[in-house]
């Protein structure tokens, strides 16, 4: 932790030490450093990924990697850390040493990304999130009834029908339960 050099900076430390006021430059954002903003006034140090989180471009990746919009987003979001802290000790991996000694974590930290997706589909799949096939189906059904309904008396309207029908029936016939983005690829370590 910075102390602050001026006593009268504004981004010295609200909380108090035995000698009096804090020394320690407070956090960005916050009235408090981490030695005493760790209670009630820093919620996110709180937050057992913080430690990650603290950087933007942490917070960046985390971003991009967890869909917001997910009913069982506290879940997906330990899938995205547990991605995250995948590829940085992958990372991490400078020589073949590295690697082998690196073999028994990255064992543990797949498997445990493996039990969060497991109990990820497992909630999903009790919360009805997940469709079967016949139920995409009978929607894709329900679907290509609107678009007759709405089409009907146009010209040709039921070539038109034929073709979104097929397309339809593709789509339902390729999908699977494969996340839209690329399943989840270590990065090739850096060579020397």
């Amino acid at each position: 932790m910075q102390q602050v050099t001026d006593l009268s900076d504004p981004r010295r430390c609200q909380g108090q030490a035995p000698d009096g006021q804090c020394r320690n430059r407070a956090e960005p954002e916050d009235k408090y450093c981490r030695l005493h903003g760790s209670g009630q006034h820093l919620a996110e140090q709180k937050d057992k990924r913080s430690f990650l989180l603290a950087k933007a471009e942490d917070k960046a990746r985390l971003a991009s990697v967890s869909d917001e919009l997910e009913p069982v987003k506290e879940l997906r979001d330990s899938i995205a850390l547990q991605h995250m802290l995948i590829e940085k000790r992958y990372n991490l991996i400078q020589s073949d040493a590295d690697l082998l000694a690196s073999c028994g974590p990255l064992n543990q930290m797949l498997q445990t990304m493996e039990r969060l997706v497991t109990s990820c589909h497992r909630i999903e799949t009790n919360l009805g999130e997940l469709l079967a096939r016949h139920a995409i189906i009978a929607l894709a059904k329900d679907m290509v009834q609107i678009v007759v309904d709405e089409l009907e008396g146009i010209e040709n309207y039921e070539e038109i029908i034929d073709r979104i029908t097929g397309r339809l029936i593709d789509t339902v016939r390729s999908a699977n339960n494969n996340p839209p983005e690329a399943p989840l690829m270590l990065p090739e370590p850096p060579t020397k």
